[in-house]
């Protein structure tokens, strides 16, 4: 018996000689990001179009509890916008001659997949990851008015009642929601609700974080917006006739409904409401961190 704890005991010491200790951290990150914003919906027709991308800048904070995991929250500001006058070549987009832009608040909660974990005495490196969550967003789709004297709004048997008031209004941005040029809300078209204002989406992005020290960090990340509604652009659709819309909303209404050189016919397909809009924000970041927690850890030989 005395011998048994003997060796018990000269094992336990011999562990302890060769066992290396290290210290497992968590940490708190807090950060800037500037970048870019743009949307994917009827009026552009690329996954990604220059011409409707635009400055981006946000703030974040991350918790890292173990290296392989991370808890973000995120809050950004942007814009968005598209244009079928962007493509002249396409008869379609040219004779529906549609526009919109809109401010774009996003504010997110969601996580990161590390794909690369550093060995527990580096500071700096490179770790690539994955990131999903949810966001709730806000914005509020607008479209230039352009006063026509020739178009179909003034002159012909569907021209307006009251289009002429409109001219003092030349080259006004208006917001489109309000309007419900879709019909919606109208005594025709009563089914039809308006399109809230603020939504829900759920983002799914990857980028890189380099570590630069114990403390800084610079990253990369692209994250689209998967969201419920096609109504980012206020394009989703079919016509509405002119005159209900007039009649409820004003002569306004009908003419950013319809922008075309000649009228439309209602019913006819005004967007695609079978794939709903996107958005997607990207750009670099750079963060400073703060260690919150520290744990012991051994590892024998």
């Amino acid at each position: 018996m005395r011998k048994t704890l003997f060796i018990l005991i000269v094992l336990c010491f011999s562990s302890s000689v060769f066992a290396q200790s290290w210290t497992r951290e968590s940490s708190l990150e807090f950060g800037l990001m500037f970048g870019g914003s743009n949307y994917n919906g009827e009026l552009v027709n690329t996954f990604f179009e220059g011409r409707g991308t635009h400055a981006a800048f946000g703030i974040f904070a991350r918790y890292n509890p173990v290296q392989r995991f991370t808890f973000r929250l995120n809050a950004n500001y942007g814009n968005i916008s598209g244009d079928d006058r962007w493509y002249s070549s396409d008869e379609a987009r040219a004779f529906r001659n549609l526009h919109f832009r809109s401010v774009l608040w996003d504010f997110s909660a969601g996580f990161d997949v590390n794909l690369r974990i550093l060995g527990y005495k580096k500071s700096r490196g490179a770790i690539p990851y994955i990131t999903s969550g949810i966001s709730v967003f806000k914005f509020n789709p607008e479209a230039q008015f352009f006063y026509d004297p020739t178009g179909w709004q003034a002159i012909g048997q569907d021209q307006l009642q009251n289009y002429a008031s409109l001219e003092p209004r030349d080259g006004e941005w208006v917001q489109l929601q309000p309007l419900g040029t879709e019909g919606q809300e109208t005594t025709e078209y009563n089914e039809l609700r308006r399109y809230s204002l603020t939504q829900f989406s759920v983002p799914l992005g990857a980028g890189f974080k380099f570590l630069l020290s114990k403390q800084w960090s610079f990253g990369i990340e692209y994250r689209t917006h998967f969201t419920f509604t096609d109504y980012l652009d206020d394009v989703s659709g079919i016509y509405a006739e002119p005159v209900y819309l007039e009649g409820q909303y004003g002569a306004i209404s009908p003419a950013m409904a319809d922008r075309s050189p000649s009228k439309n016919a209602a019913g006819i397909t005004r967007g695609d409401d079978s794939n709903k809009d996107r958005y997607n924000i990207f750009g670099i970041n750079v963060s400073y961190r703060i260690i919150t927690g520290k744990v012991n850890c051994y590892q024998f030989y």
